[in-house]
């Protein structure tokens, strides 16, 4: 009975699209909104939920697999853009009193450089772009910005 009832689970998903990344999320989405209904005694999640489930259905029994593969690769090319912020934002903040981050005017990758104060030539190793930046550390003053306000200081006296 077991592989007659695997046999036809097979066959029901055969030339459709089944599980995809996708899918799997609104699945999870689906859980955290059923419980949320269930905590706060509300019906509005429940019905995102039930409609979710729709969705979630009407997509893993789709025979139309190119459209749910565009949809999929949509998703998937977002998340991996999400997860690459988020790890640039994490080596940005560990690595905030040694470097710097600044985008080739190029190619608009973001390129890490020492913090040193000053100008800088930079050359960009995707695009082989040579450009100039001024690094500013806030905080510290240049010496021309200094005598600057020590001479304001003395007009005012």
């Amino acid at each position: 009975m077991a592989s007659t009832l695997k046999d036809k689970i097979s066959a029901l998903f055969a030339g459709r699209n089944g599980l995809d990344m996708w899918n799997y999320i609104i699945v999870a989405v689906d859980v955290v909104l059923i419980a949320v209904s269930m905590l706060t005694n509300s019906y509005l999640p429940l019905c995102i939920a039930f409609l979710l489930l729709i969705l979630f259905l009407f997509r893993a029994l789709s025979r139309n697999l190119a459209k749910r593969q565009k949809e999929n690769m949509f998703f998937t090319d977002a998340a991996k853009a999400i997860v690459r912020q988020h790890k640039l934002n994490g080596m940005r903040w560990k690595d905030r009193k040694t470097h710097v981050y600044k985008k080739c005017p190029a190619c608009r990758k973001v390129l890490r450089v020492k913090r040193r104060k000053g100008p800088k030539d930079i050359h960009c190793p995707y695009c082989n772009n040579d450009f100039k930046i001024i690094i500013r550390i806030p905080g510290e003053l240049d010496k021309e910005e200094k005598e600057a306000r020590k001479a304001e200081a003395r007009a005012k006296k």
